[in-house]
């Protein structure tokens, strides 16, 4: 239960942001208070402060995020009739509902609301605002008044419209805009008139929070016992939080309510003989993790991942990519490369110092400002649903903070390739050598159709490589380096197979760290994979460069045996070689230039290593840096250091 402590600490360090809403992903979000829950509104009521109806309006979608305060058996309700309070569906807070041509059935859900606000309203202390909304909704004719108000509209029967009809004439109205089923579903929160511009709505009034948690724990009496996550003696539940992930979620990590089935499996008695939970911690952890996910998850399909520290919940995302961590200094990065005069060609040793230097500084700043924060460990979780009514805890790990962004440097140090990004400034693709985020890695080795649920699979294994340094699954390296293959099985496709390749590249690269490859050209790695790529990486330089000066659009003969070439270099080269022939004739004072550099890779290959045996990864690396060392300028490998 280490998971609960952890979250439950998380909320009594950022107790103060309680009702605080921000705005994250284009929605207003916050952590709720305690025996309070959060729900969509469509209709929003406007009281006087004598209880008397005032006006009503439709509630856009972005607005209707609404803080309710709940009961244990109201947040956690399925058929039975559990209010909330204050803001509910129209079937409780609407005495008139019935009416109207709601069910029948209902009509004790509006009794049991008007009588837990009735003992609210007239506790000891309670707000001027609850008994202005009681003494409103204890006359019983709401569904009157929102008719009247042209929120609601009536069929020819004078009951409720539950949908507008597709052949009407008139504009639809926006209630039915808005609804995510029927009319007489709509959720209603009501506010009262304010005496000062600074008072606050009922849905985001702290003072009201404070006074019905007080309220619950005097009416509410739970069953006492130890508290399994602090030790304490406290009240106990055995409800717990539902809707974690999202709005529409069942789901639960904590569920026993399944005492006639084979839960206890003849053990316990009671739930609480096999588990106990404090009420206070359970919604502090349960409301903690909704917020963490709410502002700071990554989500694949129905996995969500989540990192945060206990004392400040903000921390580096471990699936960004390079430039996702410097992006406080990616302006300055763009700027270098926004005047083509200044030596662009200079761009491949030039950014290979200033992505470390810049990653290096965003990790010296993030470690500086979560010291500074006093973070002492910071959770790495996952979490994914088996089934509508169970959620899992897939992946959980805890790292103090020098660890954690240590494994962070690593991977950024050891996993990186050439990659591709757009510069804001010129509109242009420029080129950096960094590591690509897991987004990128996925799309790469699976391709962007692959199914969702194998793309959060792959999420889930990446993060032991990541934030554990632990060596990279040799599947998913073989995986990619077989797509990488086929350059022409892309064709068709909105992927671009030299992308791919360069992702292909930071992946071998990594499952090869010790052995310390580079973009830079090794000339002295005798390597046979490495060599053999080498070898394809000139045949295709040099046939690319031909072909542009004829103004020929067609794909090389390396491109064209590529696969072939992985699978039988030995034979396949020699055809490639012969092919190569015409080129040599036509390409004039170049022919000397080409005809070098191959020999001195030939050198290199022993007889024992020029056989058709299948090349592996390391090849990928060996055509690549070739390429890029073939199409870098003498002036281009000059060292430029980063304060030039």
């Amino acid at each position: 239960m280490s998971w609960m402590k952890q979250l439950a600490e998380v909320y009594d360090h950022n107790v103060h942001r309680v009702g605080e809403f921000e705005e994250r992903r284009k929605q207003r979000m916050t952590l709720l208070p305690v025996s309070h829950v959060m729900q969509s509104a469509q209709i929003a009521v406007l009281l006087t402060q004598d209880g008397e109806f005032h006006s009503a309006r439709v509630i856009e979608k972005e607005n209707a995020r609404t803080i309710v305060p709940a009961t244990p058996n109201s947040a956690n309700r399925a058929n039975a009739s559990a209010p909330h309070f204050i803001h509910d569906k129209l079937a409780y807070v609407a005495g008139d509902y019935v009416q109207f041509g709601g069910n029948p059935k209902y009509v004790e859900h509006h009794q049991n609301y008007r009588k837990q606000m009735k003992e609210w309203a007239e506790s000891e202390g309670g707000s001027n605002k609850v008994q202005s909304i009681y003494h409103y909704i204890a006359k019983g004719h709401m569904i009157k008044d929102l008719v009247e108000a042209k929120i609601l509209y009536l069929n020819a029967e004078g009951k409720l419209l539950d949908k507008w009809p597709a052949n009407a004439e008139e504009e639809k109205p926006d209630i039915y805009k808005v609804i995510p089923a029927e009319a007489s579903s709509a959720f209603v929160r009501f506010d009262v008139m304010h005496e000062t511009a600074s008072d606050p709505n009922v849905w985001e009034d702290k003072k009201i929070f404070d006074n019905f948690i007080e309220f619950l724990a005097s009416v509410n009496k739970m069953e006492s016992g130890i508290c399994y996550i602090t030790g304490e003696a406290t009240a106990l539940t055995t409800q717990h939080g539902s809707r974690i992930r999202n709005a529409g979620d069942m789901s639960k990590l904590i569920s026993a309510n399944d005492s006639s089935g084979f839960t206890y499996r003849g053990r316990f008695a009671k739930p609480t003989e096999a588990v106990q939970i404090g009420y206070e911690t359970s919604q502090k952890a349960h409301h903690a993790l909704r917020w963490l996910i709410q502002r700071q998850s990554t989500y694949v399909d129905s996995r969500y991942f989540i990192t945060f520290g206990k004392e400040q919940p903000d921390v580096p995302n471990q699936f960004d990519g390079t430039l996702d961590l410097c992006k406080s200094s990616i302006e300055s990065f763009e700027d270098i490369f926004a005047d083509e005069t200044a030596e662009f060609s200079r761009k491949l040793a030039h950014t290979e110092e200033l992505v470390a230097a810049e990653l290096n500084k965003a990790i010296h700043g993030m470690r500086h400002t979560l010291n500074q924060d006093y973070l002492e460990n910071i959770i790495v979780m996952a979490l994914d649903a088996a089934t509508k009514g169970r959620l899992a805890i897939v992946y959980y790990q805890e790292l103090s903070v020098d660890l954690f962004l240590d494994s962070i440097e690593q991977w950024h140090s050891t996993c990186r390739w050439l990659q591709t990004h757009k510069n804001s400034n010129t509109n242009k693709i420029q080129t950096f050598i960094g590591t690509p985020s897991t987004y990128r890695l996925a799309e790469a080795v699976y391709g962007s159709k692959a199914d969702s649920r194998i793309k959060k699979d792959f999420y889930t294994r990446m993060l032991p490589c990541i934030v554990e340094q632990k060596p990279l699954p040799k599947d998913i390296v073989s995986l990619i380096f077989n797509r990488v293959k086929n350059p022409f099985s892309f064709k068709g496709t909105t992927e671009s197979w030299d992308a791919t390749l360069n992702i292909a590249c930071a992946l071998v690269s990594k499952q090869y760290e010790s052995e310390g490859y580079s973009v830079a050209i090794q000339e002295e790695n005798n390597s046979r994979d490495y060599l053999f790529g080498r070898l394809l990486g000139i045949a295709e330089v040099m046939e690319r460069s031909i072909l542009k000066e004829r103004d020929e659009n067609r794909a090389t003969n390396a491109t064209r045996y590529f696969n072939a070439f992985s699978q039988h270099p030995a034979r396949t080269w020699m055809v490639i070689r012969k092919q190569l022939s015409p080129y040599f004739e036509r390409s004039g004072s170049n022919a000397g230039y080409y005809a070098m550099r191959l020999q001195k890779v030939e050198d290199r290959l022993t007889v024992e290593q020029m056989t058709d045996a299948p090349l592996g990864p390391v090849f990928l690396l060996g055509y690549s840096s070739q390429i890029q060392e073939m199409y870098t300028k003498k002036g281009e490998k000059e060292h430029v250091s980063i304060e030039e």
